[in-house]
């Protein structure tokens, strides 16, 4: 299968790997961020593959921006058939749980994270809609194992888990697949402590093996597989975590 593919949030680490190994997987990528800051790079990788990709601002947060991005996607390369959207709950505010300013800052961080995942995901599925195939994929970055990077984090994933299960469900009927990859750190279960993370994931090698699994999830073989939380932990040296084929 070859098309479009977006790849919303995610400027660093995830999204450029994804990106690039989209693209040679034989798809035109679109980059949607609310800033970009070293895209040059993956865009020069792109287009030397043979392949054509565009950067489009747009906050991610907000439902008419990121509708006139996916517009702007549509007339420069064409309607979209895959969506990764990267989640990154972005920088944890200090302070203790009791700590009511720092308290009300984390819920800013988590509304926005949540609200980024969706508002990308709703304009996404409207496009691949027209098509009655596509693949969305919802990818969450991997945070510092701090106190607050966790108390952070753990909303968010169990919010992502929700909103991916009942959009797989709404979605299956026009097959469109969703699912969710997050580190494998993430589902350690909540009441362990925070400082105990189950795994050291480096987001060098986080990324590839959200790009190898990506690559898995847009192939026809997938399509029985949605409404999924893959995990996923660093991969050791030199061995991939699927081979390509």
């Amino acid at each position: 299968m070859t098309g479009v593919a977006v790849v919303a949030g995610g400027g660093e680490h995830t999204g450029p790997a994804v990106a690039v190994r989209l693209a040679g997987r034989g798809f035109d990528v679109a980059l949607l961020d609310t800033e970009f800051t070293a895209a040059d790079k993956t865009v020069r990788q792109i287009e030397e593959s043979g392949r054509r990709c565009v950067t489009v601002e747009a906050e991610l947060t907000d439902t008419r921006s990121v509708g006139a991005a996916f517009g702007q996607v549509r007339s420069a390369l064409s309607s979209p058939v895959v969506l990764v959207t990267c989640v990154g709950p972005g920088p944890v505010p200090d302070g203790s749980p009791e700590d009511e300013l720092a308290d009300e800052q984390r819920y800013g961080v988590v509304r926005r994270a949540l609200r980024s995942a969706f508002v990308c995901c709703q304009a996404g599925a409207g496009h691949l809609l027209h098509h009655r195939w596509g693949r969305i994929i919802i990818v969450t970055e991997p945070v510092d194992a701090g106190g607050n990077a966790w108390r952070t984090s753990q909303p968010v994933l169990a919010g992502l888990i929700g909103f991916t299960r009942s959009a797989a469900l709404e979605l299956a009927r026009s097959g469109i697949t969703v699912n969710l990859i997050a580190p494998a750190e993430s589902a350690v279960d909540s009441r362990a402590p925070a400082h105990q993370p189950a795994v050291n994931v480096g987001a060098g090698s986080y990324a590839e093996g959200v790009a190898h699994v990506t690559a898995f999830l847009i192939d026809d073989q997938a399509v029985g597989i949605t409404g999924q939380e893959i995990y996923l932990a660093a991969a050791q040296a030199g061995v991939p975590l699927l081979r390509e084929r």
